[in-house]
């Protein structure tokens, strides 16, 4: 059960390291530093907001439904893989700002729904340490191997090649995410 879930989340992780490349090159960074501070605060309050979210509203309907979390796990990638779509569009847009928001929320939201899936992937407490050391060095290699085509299609065409290739990325997070299987979490 395990590898299915590490696959999942080694193409989401692909994907979120993609988004962050096309990031630096858009308008999400382009703002003068003198004239930064707020937008510097209301990026702190955005980044906690999703937890305010996905906590009270969704935390609950995932632990009632039988493999809920399996479910967020794939409607979150399926999510992610719209709102890059859009991205490939809006890129250059100020439509981007709530984009990235949106996206931010369903990162977190996949991973309350990843953490809740790994313990019943396992038989006892060693191997949940163990499966959780193994989910973190898959999301550093596949961040890694996702930025060397990011960075070369990001100078070769720029952001909306990244956002591209990162839309592949969640779909095949989804495709993984399928086969893991549905569990009821305690």
């Amino acid at each position: 059960k395990f590898h299915r879930l590490a696959r999942t989340h080694g193409f989401s992780t692909a994907g979120d390291a993609l988004l962050t490349i096309a990031l630096a090159d858009s308008i999400f960074f382009d703002v003068d530093p003198n004239q930064a501070r707020w937008r510097v605060a209301l990026y702190l309050l955005l980044t906690i907001a999703p937890f305010a979210v996905v906590a009270p509203l969704l935390g609950t309907l995932m632990d009632r439904i039988k493999g809920g979390h399996r479910y967020m796990i794939i409607g979150s990638a399926v999510v992610r893989g719209l709102l890059m779509v859009a991205l490939v569009r809006y890129v250059s847009t100020f439509v981007l700002y709530p984009l990235a928001f949106s996206m931010l929320v369903m990162g977190k939201t996949y991973s309350i729904a990843k953490s809740s899936v790994v313990p019943t992937t396992v038989d006892n407490q060693e191997q949940l340490v163990k499966s959780n050391s193994t989910l973190a060095i898959t999301s550093a290699i596949s961040a890694g191997l996702a930025g060397i085509p990011g960075v070369i299609l990001l100078q070769l065409g720029g952001a909306s090649w990244v956002l591209s290739l990162g839309v592949l990325m969640f779909a095949l997070a989804v495709f993984f995410g399928l086969k893991i299987p549905a569990t009821t979490v305690a």
